[in-house]
C-alpha cells in the first residue's frame, strides 16, 4: 500500500490532470479568458487576503468550472450544481426548486454550444431581477 505521502501527490496529480483536461475542453474558451484576465490584472484582484475567491466572482469561476453541468441542470430545472448556482447567487434555500424551474423555463435560450458561462450568468440574474423575493437578502449584481 502506498504511502500517505505517495497517495497525496498522487491525488494531487490526478486533481491537475482533471483541472487541465477541463480548461482545455471548454467549449467556448471562457476558462482561457479567465486566466488571462486574472494573469493580466494586479494580483490578488479576484482573492481575498486569505486566498479564498472573492464573493462577487465565485458564480462565474463556478459556472465556468462547470459549464456542462450547470447547463444540464438547467435544462432539467434541478440538481446539485444548479442548486449551488442558486445558493451563490443569493437564492434562498426553500426557494431553490422554484428557481430551477424559471431558469429550465429559459433553457431553450442556453442551449447552443456557443452559450458562454457570462450569458448563463445574465439569464440567472434577469431571473432574480424579476423574481426579487427568490434571493434571500443579499445582492444579485
Amino acid at each position: 500500500m502506498p504511502s500517505l505521502m505517495t497517495r497525496g501527490k498522487i491525488l494531487t496529480l490526478a486533481c491537475g490532470a482533471v483541472f487541465a483536461s477541463a480548461c482545455t475542453t471548454s467549449p467556448t474558451g471562457t476558462t482561457k479568458d479567465i486566466f488571462d484576465f486574472i494573469s493580466s490584472t494586479t494580483p490578488g484582484a479576484w482573492s481575498t487576503k486569505d486566498g479564498l475567491l472573492r464573493a462577487e466572482f465565485r458564480p462565474i469561476a463556478f459556472t465556468t468550472f462547470n459549464y456542462d453541468t450547470v447547463k444540464g441542470d438547467i435544462a432539467r430545472g434541478h440538481g446539485e450544481h444548479l442548486t449551488s448556482l442558486a445558493t451563490l447567487l443569493g437564492v434562498s434555500r426553500e426557494r431553490c426548486k422554484e428557481f430551477g424551474l424559471l431558469a429550465q423555463a429559459r433553457y431553450a435560450g442556453l442551449e447552443s454550444p456557443r452559450t458562454t458561462p457570462e450569458e448563463i450568468l445574465v439569464s440567472m440574474k434577469s431571473i432574480l431581477n424579476a423574481h426579487p423575493d427568490l434571493v434571500s437578502g443579499r445582492n444579485v449584481n
